[in-house]
């Protein structure tokens, strides 16, 4: 996916402020007028509601040429569709979005409040004057936590995608969550990926990030779940898969711990005539292949994928091939010499007799 990237700072004075809400409510306005959005929607209800606020955004995107009177470049001579040009308001249409979405956001923060109980001593008035009595009042308030932590989060808030994320953000990540995640925040664009980083400790986090670099972005974006594998391995295997799997090493590092302890026992050697399939394997197909010499394991994985190409993945993630199909194929590899290009050849086309038993297996398997 591509990651957005977030404008520039902007600091803008009353003037300009006036300016761009000015130009904001005249879009609207227009946009009431042609039927495309409830005329019943003032400029304040927008941007309270995060909702209406996203339908407003892509309403603005799809029919931009109504408005084209309005949104003009700062010489007011042309028509703006580049978000980056400077308006006759004095910011960027990627300027604008923020502003919105991030006033929407902290109304959102704002609304989030807690109700507590505290003691104090009040003073009331009676019959017979002043009188001063302790008792227990109920108050809203705001965490401290959560106000700081909201504060951070509006740094990272500035697209429309984001406007439906925004409670989860708030309920699923803590402060130092968003502290270690920084800017890669627009790295998740869906609740599920939220939730998923929100099971790491932030110093977890912390460690892959510096582990990784440049990649982490890249990591959030396809499968933060990765991030428990790869705070198992050291710097030097964690380059090893890298360089190895490509992107596809995301889906290696999200697999489980006992899959990484029979990794660890393979040489690299060994680990790079797996390549790929290091990806889905179940750890019970690894542990039956690895009964095999470095030759005998290039012979089975030339076999399995020259016999099943694409669809090698779905045979080899169901653990009970080890037994019903590969302890067989295994075995007959230890009892068998020939040279290796013979041996490939003759166990491809062997594979490629058993698939339709194979399929049946599968079907059976799926069912159990």
């Amino acid at each position: 996916m591509a990651v957005a990237t977030l404008p520039p700072p902007i600091e803008i004075d009353a003037e300009t402020k006036k300016a761009v809400i000015g130009g904001l409510k005249k879009v609207l306005a227009t946009f009431q007028q042609s039927g495309r959005f409830d005329p019943s929607v003032t400029y304040q209800a927008l941007i309270s509601d995060a909702t209406l606020l996203r339908q407003f955004i892509e309403v603005y995107l799809v029919n931009r040429e109504e408005v084209d009177d309005i949104v003009r470049t700062a010489d007011a001579a042309f028509p703006v569709r580049d978000e980056q040009i400077e308006l006759i308001c004095g910011v960027t249409l990627a300027q604008v979005q923020q502003l919105l979405v991030r006033t929407c956001a902290r109304k959102v923060f704002e609304s989030v409040k807690t109700v507590e109980t505290v003691t104090e001593t009040v003073t009331r008035k009676s019959m017979f004057g002043l009188i001063k009595k302790t008792e227990q009042i109920e108050r809203l308030s705001v965490d401290p936590t959560e106000e700081r932590k909201a504060r951070e989060l509006l740094r990272y808030i500035a697209f429309a995608w984001q406007l439906p994320l925004v409670e989860a953000y708030m309920t699923h990540l803590s402060y130092m969550h968003i502290i270690e995640i920084g800017e890669d925040l627009l790295c998740l664009p869906t609740v599920e990926k939220i939730e998923a980083i929100a099971q790491f400790d932030p110093a977890q986090i912390k460690k892959v990030k510096a582990a990784t670099g440049a990649d982490f972005g890249a990591i959030l974006a396809d499968r933060p779940q990765a991030i428990a594998g790869i705070a198992v391995w050291n710097r030097d295997m964690y380059e090893f898969y890298r360089k190895m799997l490509g992107d596809q090493s995301w889906a290696f590092f999200a697999r489980e711990g006992s899959f990484f302890n029979v990794c660890a026992s393979l040489d690299k050697s060994v680990l790079k005539l797996f390549g790929d399939v290091l990806c889905y394997i179940a750890t019970e197909n690894l542990l039956e292949i690895q009964r095999l010499n470095i030759d005998k394991v290039e012979v089975v994985i030339y076999a399995l994928k020259s016999a099943f190409g694409p669809r090698l993945p779905e045979i080899l993630s169901v653990p009970s091939c080890a037994k019903d199909i590969l302890r067989k194929v295994v075995d007959n590899l230890i009892h068998t010499n020939q040279e290796k290009d013979k041996l490939m050849t003759a166990f491809a086309i062997s594979l490629k007799a058993m698939a339709p038993n194979i399929d049946e297996w599968l079907v059976t398997a799926r069912a159990g």
